[in-house]
C-alpha cells in the first residue's frame, strides 16, 4: 500500500496505473525558507513538463498542504500551468509538528481541475483510515537529478519515484461516491 484516503476526494471516479510519483516530503519542505519553497513550486513545473520518449506516462503528485496557494508557508505556491500535465494531485494534510494547514479541496484551480479530469484528494495522517507509506517512498531511488541535474539541491524535498522503481505497477483506485482512494503496488508475475 502506498496510500489510503478517505475524505475529500473531488472529480470522476477511476482506476488507472500509475507511472510516474512526485513527491514533496512535507517535513522538509516544511522546515524551508520562503524563497526555498518558489523554488519548489517551480521545479515541480519544469517535471510536470519533463519531455520524455515513449506513450503518455500518468503523474500523481503529493505534497504537503495547499497546492496552488498564494502563501508558501500553506503549501506549495505552484500555478496550474506548473502541474496541468498531472493526472493526480494529493494534498497532504500536514506540515511540520506545529502547522497542520486547511486543505483547499482543489479551489485554487478548481475548474481547471475539473475540466482537465485531474483528480484531487486530501490525504489525513493523523486520521486512523488515512495511510501515507512515506519510509517506501523516502527509500526508493530518486530520478530527480537524472531529468533535471542541476536541481539536486532540493532532492531532500522533492522526489522523482518511477511506477518501475516499486517492483510492480502501481494502481490507483478512486470512489468518489465512497470517498475513499487506494493507490497500491500490483506484484508483477514472475
Amino acid at each position: 500500500m502506498i496510500l489510503e484516503a478517505h475524505g475529500a476526494v473531488i472529480g470522476q471516479s477511476r482506476q488507472v496505473p500509475i507511472h510516474r510519483i512526485i513527491y514533496v516530503e512535507p517535513s522538509v519542505y516544511g522546515q524551508m525558507a520562503m524563497s526555498d519553497r518558489y523554488g519548489v513550486a517551480r521545479l515541480i513545473g519544469r517535471l510536470a513538463h519533463v519531455e520524455e520518449a515513449g506513450p503518455p506516462r500518468t503523474l500523481m503528485l503529493v505534497g504537503p498542504g495547499r497546492w496552488g496557494t498564494t502563501t508558501p508557508s500553506l503549501g506549495v505556491p505552484v500555478r496550474f500551468a506548473d502541474i496541468n500535465t498531472a493526472s493526480i494531485l494529493c494534498e497532504i494534510v500536514a506540515m511540520r509538528d506545529d502547522l497542520v494547514p486547511d486543505v483547499s479541496l482543489g479551489t485554487h484551480f478548481l475548474n481547471e481541475l475539473i475540466e482537465l479530469d485531474i483528480l484531487y484528494l486530501a490525504l489525513f495522517p493523523t486520521r486512523e483510515d488515512n495511510f501515507l507509506n512515506r519510509a517506501r517512498l523516502e527509500s526508493l531511488p530518486n530520478h530527480l537529478t537524472e531529468l533535471l541535474p542541476e536541481a539536486a539541491g532540493l532532492a531532500k524535498a522533492v522526489r522523482v519515484i518511477d511506477a518501475a522503481d516499486f517492483g510492480g505497477v502501481i494502481k490507483l483506485h478512486a470512489n468518489t461516491l465512497k470517498q475513499k482512494v487506494v493507490c497500491y503496488v500490483e506484484q508483477r508475475d514472475k
